[in-house]
């Protein structure tokens, strides 16, 4: 008689060992019955018919040895506990990596009170109070100023500047009567609007000399004395006009004194220069009004421009429903196929059957389906959201301080009240409880839930994948585990907040 034990390779391979059984001894029996497979073989047989090959060829064609064969691989891998071991832990880390993913994305997608949309909304809710609050506080200081303007300076502005446009008028009307004085006499209307001329001129130069004086003591005059004032209502290009409207004004009146008495006969030919020096007066009279003006208009655009701001405070988001039912029925199979193997009531060549046959459809396209819905109607839009609000803010702000910066140029050298109003932003001051801990870190939550959901989403379909390989089964299973640290950090995060 011969004994024959095969034994299982990872290649699959069957091995014959044979031994003489006589009266002696028989060798150590199969550690398991379905390890051996036993012939008996009569005494008189040729060595021909012992031979490797025969012994193999006959072990392949026995109806029942591939059964065996699957019934001994189960068999060992329910009695070797290491190898029992690997199985179970890759299915209950599938298992769980599923449930958390679910969880996650319900904490942070479908339950209302602790979504990102509700965490976006919440936040934009904050950033717009913020910027409201600032705007307030801009509309305050402008109010402060424009009240100031409106008391101390605007009869002075508004009143030079009436005095050189009609001087403008008046010198545009006059250029046409000294042109008219060189053919033909002129009529006393005509004599008398060059003297009205005359007198404009003086008139406006005895303004401007007393202009600098009339506005420190309307600055001494105002309850903020010398804040919020616009001391230097000319800046830049405007002094240097000031100055020559200021010399201008003298020549003509000049000019026009030795000019006028001599009209009652025709004039002779009047030097092209001076049409020309009155052209360059016009235009610079018309400089002179717009830079007197220029503060007004400073507050008026500011405050236009501060009226037009608008917040977005909501953001929404559908879940899907019906790939969400698909995805959690997965996650519900996954938990029944490994109750279903650890309760031994399915074999391994089974578990391996379910996941080819049904893993793909149940698991791995449901999540994938799910991940690219949420990338594409949550994460997208909130990218862009975020983006969007990033430009508001910097452009908001941006705006302000150029604003305060080209008033400021207006006030005395000395007067930091509105540097102390820009100061005041909290938008500035990065470092501090009230912005840095709560909005920005409001971004931070957001993009670590962003990132985390993506990975969990990659990794959890890597995982489902290499389960559904058939050489895997049998192979032996990975033991590679889904670390949770950062969704529990991100979980932390968002409740601490």
């Amino acid at each position: 008689m011969v004994k024959l034990k095969w034994l299982q390779l990872l290649d699959m391979r069957l091995v014959a060992e044979g031994a003489n059984i006589g009266n002696g001894t028989e060798s150590s029996p199969c550690e398991c019955i379905n390890d051996c497979e036993v012939i008996s073989f009569s005494t008189a047989i040729s060595s021909s018919k012992m031979s490797t090959k025969t012994v193999l060829s006959a072990i392949l064609n026995s109806s029942d040895v591939p059964g065996r064969f699957i019934a001994a691989t189960e068999t060992r891998h329910r009695v070797d506990a290491s190898l029992m071991m690997q199985t179970v832990t890759l299915l209950t880390d599938t298992v769980e990596t599923h449930r958390r993913l679910r969880s996650m994305i319900d904490s942070h997608v479908i339950v209302a009170p602790t979504s990102i949309t509700t965490a976006m909304s919440k936040l934009l809710t904050s950033l717009g109070n913020m910027m409201r609050g600032h705007i307030a506080d801009s509309l305050k200081t402008l109010n402060v100023l424009s009240d100031v303007y409106s008391k101390h300076v605007n009869y002075l502005a508004t009143g030079l500047s009436t005095q050189l446009q009609e001087c403008d008028s008046l010198t545009a009307e006059v250029h046409v009567i000294i042109i008219r004085a060189q053919s033909t006499v002129i009529s006393s209307t005509e004599t008398d609007r060059l003297q009205l001329l005359h007198d404009r001129l003086e008139y406006l130069h005895m303004t401007l000399i007393d202009f600098d004086s009339m506005l420190d003591k309307a600055a001494r005059n105002s309850i903020h004395q010398w804040h919020y004032f616009p001391d230097r209502l000319l800046i830049g290009d405007c002094n240097e006009i000031f100055e020559n409207v200021n010399d201008s004004l003298q020549y003509h009146t000049e000019w026009l004194n030795y000019f006028i008495p001599t009209v009652w006969n025709v004039v002779p030919a009047v030097d092209a220069v001076i049409f020309t020096n009155m052209t360059v007066l016009r235009r610079n009279m018309i400089s002179l009004s717009n830079c007197l003006l220029s503060y007004k208009e400073e507050l008026t655009s500011f405050f236009k421009h501060l009226s037009k701001f608008t917040f977005r405070t909501d953001f929404n988001y559908e879940p899907p429903v019906t790939i969400l039912s698909n995805f959690q029925s997965g996650g519900e199979w996954l938990q029944d196929i490994a109750d279903t193997y650890i309760a031994n009531l399915s074999s391994k060549k089974r578990l391996a059957e379910m996941f080819v046959k049904k893993g793909k459809c149940k698991v791995t396209i449901p999540a994938d389906r799910l991940y690219s819905d949420i990338e594409l109607s949550l994460f997208s839009k909130l990218s862009n959201l975020i983006d969007q609000q990033e430009t508001n803010m910097v452009s908001f702000y941006s705006y302000v301080l150029q604003r305060v910066t080209s008033l400021q140029r207006y006030m005395f050298a000395n007067d930091t009240a509105l540097e102390e109003f820009m100061r005041r932003f909290s938008i500035w001051r990065m470092p501090a409880v009230n912005f840095q801990n709560s909005q920005v870190l409001g971004y931070k939550l957001l993009l670590c839930c962003y990132c985390v959901l993506s990975f969990h989403f990659y990794f959890a379909s890597a995982v489902l994948q290499l389960v559904m390989r058939p050489t895997a089964v049998y192979g032996g299973f990975s033991t590679r585990k889904m670390k949770m640290k950062c969704v529990l950090n991100c979980i932390l995060l968002s409740q601490s907040n």
